[in-house]
């Protein structure tokens, strides 16, 4: 196995299922939504339904005192009213020549499709769609249930498995230092799947823990969208990297011995508008001859593709993942978009807190 844990070993985690009728109330506008477009089509459909004309016509056949007689009705359907009629009589000659009875002569009646039938097929048909997108998706966000899933999920990182006590943190930078961070590799991203599975506060320690090992180590808020390092450092969110793309006042804050942070700040821009300027990877070369270690934490997969942007110019991203919350679905979408802008899993740290 090949992948880095901040905890004890991976426990199934029995407690994060989801009783099915939770499930099906919290996404219960997916079979609603599909009940509805299938009431709107079955609606539209008849009201747009090509006119339908049905011409009729009864007549008595004798066939002796014995036998006695029968009525036979005659019916042809036509799109137009001519039509159907000139049909039904063209059935109605062979009889009329057996000296049969004409009990009803042909009448064109125009047919309109059922309104309540077609309502009814359309809204069931929608809602066993809806039903089993419902399964689907619940199926495809299953929760992950072994470490050799996770590895399935995100793929093989570079670092291979150990244990983590609580000197975890520690030696996970002294492996980093020793197979990741060199001379010409000193930026990292921490990555994740979906907000609130703790990339943020690991990307402050690990900063912490690189800076009190006296490696010089600079950590920036790249997550535009949902921007939290200032919170954790209590700095405030102004002149941060924002600032700094979009040709303004920016500066970095000191926060201990060999630790320096830089904030998000405030875009004035689309976040990956202002991630594709060119200011971005000059100043990561800049901050490459300053600082040893660079570690950026970036906004969660599940809100954009802003995380890609950076593991790109990185060329690496550790990935950070919650034993209660990880899903096959959002960690597949995750490893899909570091292998699109050609980034290596360097680790892969999976939280039980």
């Amino acid at each position: 196995m090949s992948t880095v844990f901040t905890d004890r070993p991976w426990i199934p985690q029995r407690s994060r299922e989801i009783p099915g009728a939770v499930v099906l109330s919290a996404h219960a506008w997916l079979p609603l939504a599909a009940l509805a477009a299938g009431l709107a089509v079955a609606g539209a459909a008849t009201l747009v339904w090509p006119a339908h004309y049905e011409a009729t016509a009864r007549v008595m056949l004798l066939r002796g005192v014995q036998e006695g007689s029968r009525i036979a009705k005659l019916e042809e359907a036509a799109d137009d009213p001519q039509a159907a009629a000139r049909a039904v009589m063209e059935k109605l000659r062979p009889y009329l020549a057996q000296n049969a009875v004409l009990v009803d002569a042909p009448t064109v009646m125009r047919r309109h499709p059922s309104l309540g039938l077609n309502l009814a097929l359309g809204g069931s048909g929608g809602l066993a769609l809806g039903v089993a997108w419902l399964a689907a998706r619940r199926r495809a966000r299953r929760p992950v249930r072994s470490e050799r899933e996770l590895v399935r999920a995100l793929g093989e990182p570079l670092l291979a498995l150990r244990p983590l006590a609580p000197q975890a943190l520690r030696e996970l930078c002294a492996r980093l230092l020793e197979h990741w961070f060199t001379p010409q590799r000193r930026v990292l991203a921490i990555v994740s799947a979906q907000p609130g599975e703790g990339r943020t506060r690991l990307a402050a320690q690990l900063a912490a823990a690189f800076a009190a090992m006296g490696e010089k180590t600079l950590l920036i808020d790249g997550d535009f969208r949902a921007p939290a390092l200032h919170r954790a450092f209590k700095l405030p969110n102004a002149h941060g990297l924002a600032d700094l793309l979009d040709d303004r006042r920016v500066s970095v804050a000191s926060a201990g011995t060999n630790l320096s942070v830089m904030v998000a700040g405030t875009p004035r821009a689309d976040p990956l508008e202002l991630l594709s300027r060119s200011r971005l990877p000059a100043f990561l070369a800049e901050a490459r001859k300053h600082f040893r270690v660079v570690l950026i934490d970036t906004p969660a997969a599940a809100r954009g593709p802003d995380f890609q942007m950076f593991a790109a110019l990185a060329g690496g991203a550790l990935a950070v993942t919650a034993q209660e919350s990880a899903d096959m679905q959002s960690l597949r979408g995750l490893h899909a978009g570091l292998q699109f802008c050609s980034a290596r899993l360097v680790a892969t740290v999976a939280r039980r807190d």
